[in-house]
């Protein structure tokens, strides 16, 4: 740690140093990147373009959900990929006031690498050519945790559903799960403005092989799940 008790230098100088110091500690060492997509490095990709969010400001990436489950698994995805360590803390929810965990990293190099699969804001994510060339086995797990964040059980109506507004980015999913042999249909007009997009997972067939093939990380929604089938 840098000390500036003794320094005798100019006010300009100092500045100079302090920033200095901030950038060596958003620049620390990452671990060596797989060439090939993995499980866990598709998993936070889904999960940045669900509950996630990645910012330039201080190289900043952030994942803020209630499920304590998923705030673990982040944080392990990103020690195993990236080899650094999590931040925690709260902000306060929009619409209750009530505070919302969320864990944080800052880094240069890790935030860099995965711009390479961006973009991912709401409205224009997109499923990247990384995953879409992946394995099968790869492309379950992003989905797992696409389905994770932004996907839900109805169990008075035996469907499942996921949300968006990117119409496009939700047309590539609905691709994605295709592969897999499950048929499902966008439907308009969800949320409040009437602006959200649902992909509809409905019919025994489609919800066993759902199950099956692709299904929930998250326990309580993987029962909700297995309620209906």
């Amino acid at each position: 740690m840098i000390t500036f008790t003794h320094l005798s230098l100019p006010k300009s100088r100092l500045k100079d140093k302090v920033r200095s110091s901030l950038i060596f500690m958003r620049e620390l060492e990452i671990k060596k990147q797989n060439l090939k997509m993995t499980s866990a490095k598709a998993r936070i990709i889904a999960r940045l373009m669900g509950d996630g969010s990645i910012y330039p400001s201080k190289y900043t990436i952030k994942y803020e959900v209630k499920d304590l489950e998923s705030l673990s698994n982040f944080s392990i995805d990103i020690k195993n990929v990236y080899g650094l360590d999590i931040k925690h803390g709260y902000n306060p929810s929009g619409f209750t006031g009530k505070p919302i965990p969320f864990v944080r990293v800052r880094s240069k190099k890790a935030y860099y690498d995965l711009m390479r699969y961006g973009p991912y804001d709401s409205h224009n994510w997109r499923a990247p050519d990384a995953i879409l060339n992946a394995s099968d086995d790869i492309k379950k797990e992003f989905l797992k945790a696409l389905f994770d964040d932004e996907g839900t059980v109805h169990t008075s109506k035996r469907i499942v559903k996921l949300y968006s507004v990117n119409l496009s980015g939700l047309m590539q999913i609905q691709s994605l799960v295709q592969e897999f042999g499950i048929r499902s249909r966008i439907y308009a007009g969800y949320g409040c403005k009437r602006n959200v997009y649902g992909l509809v997972i409905v019919g025994m067939e489609n919800l066993m092989k759902f199950a099956n093939e692709i299904g929930f990380g998250l326990m309580r929604k993987m029962d909700k799940l297995l309620e209906i089938l």
